[in-house]
């Protein structure tokens, strides 16, 4: 539920774009940077806030990341300028950012080795159903009452989850993990690691990277292209359906052929989604919209899968440390592709053409993912630390 009401926060403020732009009179160039100054705020959440969970326990910090995304929600809306509004969205990011980790924690931590990979991507399945309830709600709610209104269900939900949290979750963790946890960066580096560490880094800028361009730009992209607004819910909407059904069949491809593997074939769909949008980004319709679902699908699968692979293939002693870093880098590359598409939109350059450019770096994620099979196997069967048991070691 936490991570509905983050991802619910966070897509919508791209869905009250398209109006903000219009009544604030927006030169395109701003609007790569306002959006990105919620990865921003995303990316000081996973380092500098979340590795706070290893000190004083995950129940304390979800809950003040829940306060404090409902106050930053709460800002945005009241927001008269664009400095004030971009400050609500780098406080929103970190709120978000400071939660995500220690949600992911606790996931890992539960249940038997086999199935601990799919416990984490259900856990990202309720962020994308949260993209999914903005948009649909967005659909209706702007129309009706503005481009802010959107904002106005985050707050009340958000502070919702500071009471849950606090009855749900234990105080503290057990001290033997508090010992364990937030290992120095340079453990990652470890022999046995620091291929995977690398390899996970680029994965992960990259795939954000994806993600977040066509979540942020989606919407704008359409409305570019002349397409009515319901288009752009619809087309927008579906793509982050696709990113929450994405999950079934990584997990299903995982079980058999190994999560690297099946991150090889979930970029492959991904790529051929990222392709058919930008084809059919002029026309519309049900093929656009169907590559929307599609791009989503490998995409979100994908990058669900990611997560869920670091935290098989990092040992406990390193993996609050190894899943925050790759996280908190792949914002950088989660910062870069929104940035991407202004700078495209600022050249005039067609949607379309925008759309295309990115499917030019799922190459190397297809590549990255079999590099890391053919190093480390099945990471998803090791009994012990899976580097030990892997092709590396041996």
């Amino acid at each position: 539920m936490t991570l509905f009401v983050s991802g619910y926060a966070f897509q919508s403020l791209s869905f009250s774009m398209p109006g903000l732009v219009r009544d604030w009179k927006l030169a395109e160039g701003m609007i790569g940077p306002l959006l990105s100054s919620a990865i921003f705020g995303l990316l000081l959440g996973y380092l500098v806030v979340a590795p706070m969970a290893d000190r004083v326990g995950e129940r304390p910090v979800l809950r003040g990341a829940m306060l404090g995304l409902a106050l930053s929600t709460l800002l945005c809306m009241v927001s008269p300028g664009i400095e004030m509004l971009a400050l609500g969205w780098v406080l929103t990011g970190i709120a978000i950012g400071a939660a995500l980790p220690s949600a992911v924690s606790i996931a890992s931590r539960q249940g038997q080795v086999r199935w601990r990979g799919a416990q984490v991507v259900g856990i990202y399945v309720a962020f994308s159903l949260g993209f999914l309830a903005a948009g649909l709600t967005s659909g209706w709610l702007v129309p009706q009452a503005g481009w802010r209104a959107p904002w106005a269900a985050a707050v009340p939900l958000a502070l919702l989850m500071v009471v849950l949290l606090g009855a749900v979750l234990p105080g503290k963790r057990a001290q033997q993990e508090k010992e364990q946890a937030g290992r120095p960066l340079a453990a990652l580096f470890d022999p046995r690691l620091r291929t995977g560490t690398l390899l996970f880094w680029i994965m992960f800028s990259i795939g954000l990277g994806l993600f977040y361009a066509l979540q942020s730009w989606l919407p704008l992209l359409t409305a570019r292209e002349g397409l009515p607004f319901s288009s752009a819910v619809t087309a927008t909407s579906l793509f982050t359906l696709g990113t929450a059904l994405g999950a079934l069949p990584m997990i299903w491809l995982a079980d058999r052929m190994g999560p690297f593997r099946a991150l090889v074939a979930m970029s492959g769909i991904g790529l051929t989604g990222i392709v058919l949008l930008g084809t059919f980004a002029a026309r519309g319709g049900l093929p656009f919209h169907g590559a929307a679902m599609l791009a989503g699908i490998g995409i979100g699968g994908g990058q669900k899968g990611m997560v869920a692979a670091a935290s098989l293939f990092y040992p406990p002693a390193v993996r609050t440390t190894g899943l925050g870093w790759a996280l908190g880098l792949g914002r950088l590359g989660a910062a870069c592709g929104p940035l991407l598409i202004g700078y495209l939109t600022m050249r005039d350059i067609e949607s379309g053409t925008a759309l295309l450019c990115l499917a030019l770096p799922v190459p190397i994620v297809m590549a990255a993912a079999g590099l890391l099979e053919r190093t480390y196997g099945r990471i998803d069967r090791a009994v012990h630390h899976p580097p030990s048991q892997g092709r590396e070691a041996r």
